[in-house]
């Protein structure tokens, strides 16, 4: 009996796939768990399997490299050798790949021709206007008679549009249009609807690192023989904000059909930047996690963001988000919310900053800003205030990590 060919729903938002390689073709004799089809997804490149030991047959007409198809949606058949499969109907217009095409930009028009015929103009007009490049026939003149004086000139010359461009020139300074991958798409649509449904704001706070770095040192050589490994600043912030979210359930939670879910597991996303758009990978349990666990899998998230490999368990279940962009030298910025969660951490890097000690001592500090963003749905100001001077008091007196 003939089995089935579709793409499997890989993540929560994922409604589609563009497929980027058949590895099999019409005809091919294929073993189940081969991988036959290569595919781009909202989130990653995927290998799809043979779901059974067979021939490859009844490829659905359109399903091409580079065509977008549904999620579930029969596209082939393995089935026997000699047995028939049905006839798939043709992957219309509307169902593939679609890019959005701006209308291309019409020929300048040329400006319509000047009058001919002599103009009454001063002498010092007449100059003036050879100077600037300016056409007395279409400078309106208000000396005696109509006449065109200077200041009638300048003043053309100030509200004059620029010269058109000729359409050659147009042609040679076209641009180039760039299409977006399925991750950037989908990551777009989802950062716009994030802000057009949830009120968001931000609270920010600088957190001295002094000690936290001291303990990354000391807990160096540990965490490597555990993990093989050096521990990032960014597996600091997970374990930390993993400790701190058990005692604010609102920000390890979701707005969902108009209610407010608290989740029970504490899985941290860590946004990470690829060439295909943004992914976030998730460390699940993230509290239950020893820091030499949490270290290992975000090293092992930025060897496949790289190629863009990960599984499908690895890029959902997300109840909280953190962004790190020290490393690109970034300060303090805002982060948009992953809905439906209810927050997101933006964390700068760690600049040496004059601080005011409690001797009235200025000192250079090791300090890093912390952006919250929150959806005020699930959290008002003081509980976001509440959760960050955790997360700062946390990062401040890290000793809890030994």
């Amino acid at each position: 009996m003939a089995v089935e060919v579709f793409i499997h729903k890989m993540s929560e938002h994922m409604q589609t796939a563009r497929i980027l390689r058949w590895l099999a073709k019409e005809g091919d004799p294929v073993q189940q768990h081969q991988v036959i089809i290569e595919v781009e997804t909202d989130k990653v490149t995927a290998e799809f399997e043979a779901p059974a030991t067979g021939v490859l047959k009844g490829v659905r007409m359109g399903v091409v490299d580079g065509a977008e198809v549904k999620v579930g949606e029969t596209i082939a058949f393995i089935a026997e050798a000699d047995e028939q499969v049905p006839t798939l109907p043709p992957l219309s217009t509307n169902e593939s790949m679609t890019t959005d095409v701006a209308a291309s930009p019409s020929p300048p028009v040329a400006p319509e021709p000047a009058e001919s015929g002599p103009v009454k103009a001063t002498p010092v007009a007449r100059r003036v206007a050879k100077d600037l490049g300016v056409d007395l026939h279409r400078v309106k003149g208000t000396g005696p008679g109509g006449r065109v004086t200077e200041a009638d000139v300048r003043a053309s010359a100030l509200t004059a549009p620029a010269p058109a461009a000729s359409v050659s020139q147009v042609e040679d300074q076209a641009d180039n249009w760039v299409e977006l991958t399925a991750a950037q798409r989908i990551t777009g649509q989802r950062m716009m609807k994030s802000l057009q449904t949830a009120p968001q704001f931000t609270l920010t706070l600088h957190a001295d690192m002094t000690n936290a770095l001291w303990l990354r040192e000391a807990l160096t050589d540990r965490i490597v023989a555990e993990s093989g490994e050096r521990p990032s600043v960014t597996a600091i912030l997970v374990k930390v904000v993993a400790e701190a979210l058990k005692n604010h359930p609102r920000a390890n939670a979701s707005f969902e059909i108009g209610r407010i879910r608290l989740h029970k597991r504490i899985n941290i996303g860590v946004a990470t930047g690829s060439d295909a758009g943004l992914v976030v990978p998730v460390v699940k349990d993230a509290d239950r996690k020893a820091i030499s666990e949490i270290v290992q899998e975000i090293n092992s998230f930025q060897a496949k963001v790289k190629q863009m490999r990960f599984g499908a368990n690895e890029l959902e279940g997300g109840t909280f988000t953190i962004s790190n962009l020290g490393m690109f030298g970034i300060e303090q910025f805002n982060a948009i919310i992953d809905s439906p969660q209810s927050a997101i951490l933006a964390v700068g890097r760690v600049v040496k900053t004059p601080v005011g000690t409690d001797s009235d001592a200025i000192v250079l500090r090791p300090m890093m800003s912390l952006t919250l963003t929150v959806d005020h749905r699930v959290m008002d100001g003081i509980q976001g205030a509440r959760f960050l001077s955790e997360i700062k008091a946390r990062l401040e007196k890290p000793f809890f990590l030994m």
